[in-house]
């Protein structure tokens, strides 16, 4: 489930990157892609889930934490980088894997525990 997201959200960002958006905006828009296929995947495979609106309420929070986290490592690290080649793979492993570190302890240990 980690890697079909994974993959949802770095290639949308490199396929948008590509046909000119900009970093950070394509770099949201890929979260957003991505976070959409991890929690239409957890909720339905890794977590068990109430499905009410408390829980709903709950993942949106954290979801939304998660992206300004995203969203403030990717640019920080892009902007610490030299322009090459290897800018935005590195700036989008570091603000990824903090990211889904985030997100996925936060869902276990409030919304989705036991």
């Amino acid at each position: 489930m980690g890697v079909v997201s994974a993959t949802a959200d770095y290639g949308s960002l490199l396929v948008m990157v590509t046909f000119g958006v900009w970093q950070e905006p394509a770099r949201a828009l890929s979260f957003v892609l991505g976070s959409t296929t991890a929690y239409l995947l957890n909720r339905r495979w890794t977590f068990v889930s109430r499905r009410d609106t408390k829980e709903a309420v709950a993942v949106a929070a954290v979801y939304a934490a998660t992206f300004v986290l995203i969203l403030t490592i990717y640019w920080l690290v892009r902007h610490s980088l030299p322009v090459s080649a290897w800018q935005i793979t590195i700036a989008w492993v570091v603000s990824q894997g903090i990211g889904t570190s985030f997100n996925f302890l936060t869902q276990r240990l409030l919304v989705f525990r036991r």
